[in-house]
């Protein structure tokens, strides 16, 4: 509506300013340009070996970049990683200089919608500002069939106790059988031999709550997996968003340019028209295999466990693909580069339905959602309302531990939290600890030192 559109009150300043990348290797292109990529040239395993590259990288604070591995033993493809390893990388490819920039354009229009839950006021302004077109496929770059599907793929088996080769970077498009509303989300692939695949769901994923429909009724669910395309898409695909809002459209909204998708050739899934290469396939009710160890970035092997089973239809690629993969392990590696950038988006959600919200911080060593900071301004509620409300958010719901700190406090100067926590009032009262959460705010019962 046009009531909403003029809201958007941020949408013109930032479609003037931004980069866009309409694809993986424009992107790479840039990076390469600006000295933020690097080619190595002599053939590689990727069986452990590039693992092992990647990882001396990305701990590398002088000569962290992305790579490109020009030959892989056993495939045709380039390959390239670590494209997100770094806070200015990952900003690069939303089209910024800084992410904060994005988080604040969110939470100027957020301001300005008239709708007081998060998850509607986002859905409201996507709506009316993101732009996802379906191309007619003769618009399109020439594809190639994979002739060996999977195996084509130089596919990395990245850690010694690992159940096998995994894809690790792909935006797994899959639809509701009803509504035909898709989600766009990122998985880890298993491949088991060059037409069939394990994957990942998470718990009340999109991708998982398809399946569950999908498979009410009986029938297979047709999925789409897709490697490269925009860099934002990539990125979005693993943002936890309000129930309602696409990846697609809040990519869009976020960068200011149109999303183009296309249908793919064996359902009405549609894909982005730019991907490097397009895996096609079916989950069938009950095929179910096991699928793991897989060495993530808590530094420890995922316990083997049962897995739908994707049968693969078909693989193809641009003629000049690379293929785009990450390595993921103990921080620093690529992936808490990507989870910063979703801190300070979903940030500014949190803050419209939590206004006392003032800051938050997930470090790097609490991987992703395991540890967060919070500074805020609410001493009318008690820790146990505070958590509750907390807890219920996108961005917090499955912290293992949540430290509270005053709203004066830098959560970014580790020791200025240190020292809040460590001499916080009254460690053996009760309400210091609250559920999975430490209260660590000053006593509103003493006087306090003035700096």
């Amino acid at each position: 509506s046009e009531s909403i559109i003029d809201r958007v009150k941020s949408q013109q300043i930032f479609r003037r300013v931004f980069m866009y990348f309409s694809d993986l290797q424009k992107f790479m292109n840039h990076l390469e340009a600006t000295g933020g990529l690097k080619r190595v040239k002599g053939q590689v395993d990727p069986y452990l070996e590039v693992t092992e590259i990647v990882n001396r990288a990305c701990k590398d604070s002088v000569d962290n970049c992305a790579l490109i591995f020009e030959k892989v033993k056993g495939s045709s493809l380039p390959l390239v990683v670590n494209a997100f390893g770094s806070v200015h990388r990952t900003a690069t490819a939303l089209g910024v200089d800084r992410v904060e920039t994005l988080a604040n354009k969110l939470k100027i229009d957020l301001e300005g919608s008239p709708e007081k839950a998060s998850g509607q006021a986002l859905l409201s302004l996507t709506q009316a500002a993101g732009k996802v077109q379906l191309l007619d496929e003769r618009y399109l770059p020439p594809y190639v069939t994979c002739g060996k599907g999977l195996h084509d793929l130089p596919v990395l088996h990245s850690w010694p106790g690992d159940g096998g080769r995994y894809i690790t970077m792909g935006q797994t498009f899959t639809q509701d059988p009803d509504s035909k509303k898709q989600n766009c989300g990122m998985y880890r692939l298993q491949v088991v031999d060059e037409e069939s695949a394990l994957i990942r769901f998470h718990p009340g994923s999109g991708g998982g709550d398809h399946m569950q429909a999908w498979h009410a009724y009986g029938t297979a669910m047709p999925i789409a997996i897709a490697l490269g395309g925009p860099p934002a898409l990539t990125w979005c695909a693993g943002l936890s968003l309000p129930s309602g809002v696409t990846e697609t459209a809040f990519t869009s909204y976020l960068t200011g340019h149109s999303i183009d998708l296309v249908r793919c050739k064996h359902s009405a899934l549609q894909v982005p028209a730019n991907a490097e290469i397009v895996i096609e396939g079916t989950i069938s009710p009950d095929d179910i295999r096991d699928e793991g160890p897989f060495g993530n970035h808590t530094g420890y092997y995922s316990e083997v466990s049962p897995a739908p089973i994707v049968k693969i239809q078909s693989v193809y690629r641009k003629e000049s693909a690379v293929y785009p993969c990450t390595v993921v392990g103990p921080p620093p590696m690529e992936n808490v580069y990507l989870a910063q950038a979703n801190e300070r988006i979903l940030l500014a959600l949190l803050q419209h339905d939590l206004p006392w919200v003032v800051d938050v911080h997930l470090p790097l060593e609490g991987i992703y959602h395991r540890a967060a900071l919070v500074s805020i301004d609410a001493y009318g509620e008690t820790a146990a309302e505070i958590n509750q409300s907390l807890r219920q958010s996108k961005l917090l719901k499955n912290a293992r531990l949540i430290i509270l700190l005053d709203k004066d406090c830098d959560l970014h100067d580790i020791r200025q939290v240190y020292w809040r926590v460590i001499n916080a009032d009254c460690w053996d009262r009760n309400e210091l600890f609250e559920g999975r959460m430490i209260d660590a705010r000053k006593s509103t019962k003493r006087s306090r030192i003035i700096f």
